[in-house]
């Protein structure tokens, strides 16, 4: 199994300084359209919502992937693979640091078929995938000061 978490500040200096609204409302927009957010992602289709979350299909790195999404409001967006060669979870959480500052972590807990645990196979696709997250979480953070920069101007993003 692979297991990996990330957490990175949100406010590293960075202009628009953001809130944990301005986090979770990027969050929503990735959990139902993440092509914009995740450049391994070729397609996703939301087939069915539920009180608390949806089911989508999408492709990821040109594999068929099905996923339970839950949403755990300002705090949590808890994703389970549920149909694919590499199943688990993955989690995005919006919490405070040890000094208060606010933060945005990514976890997962992967086992990906046919790969033996602790093989060369299994490291190259736990960095692949780590670095996968780690750039749509950044490209959420740019996206979601975008946002808030066209809100107090007035534009758009």
């Amino acid at each position: 199994m692979i297991e990996v978490s990330r957490t990175l500040p949100v406010n590293d200096g960075t202009e628009p300084a953001l809130r944990v609204d301005d986090i979770w409302a990027g969050l929503m927009d990735k959990a139902e359209n993440p092509l914009t957010y995740v450049a391994s992602m070729s397609k996703c289709t939301v087939t069915e919502r539920f009180d608390g979350g949806l089911v989508r299909e999408v492709v990821h790195a040109g594999q068929p992937v099905r996923e339970v999404v839950t949403f755990y409001p300002k705090q949590r967006v808890h994703f389970v693979r549920t149909h694919a060669a590499a199943r688990g979870t993955i989690d995005n959480e919006i919490s405070l640091g040890d000094a208060g500052e606010l933060t945005l972590t990514f976890s997962f807990r992967i086992v990906v078929d046919g790969v033996a645990a602790g093989s060369a196979e299994e490291k190259e696709f736990a960095a692949h995938m780590e670095a996968d997250y780690l750039d749509a979480v950044q490209t959420t953070l740019r996206a979601v000061r975008d946002r808030v920069a066209g809100a107090a101007t007035g534009i758009s993003a």
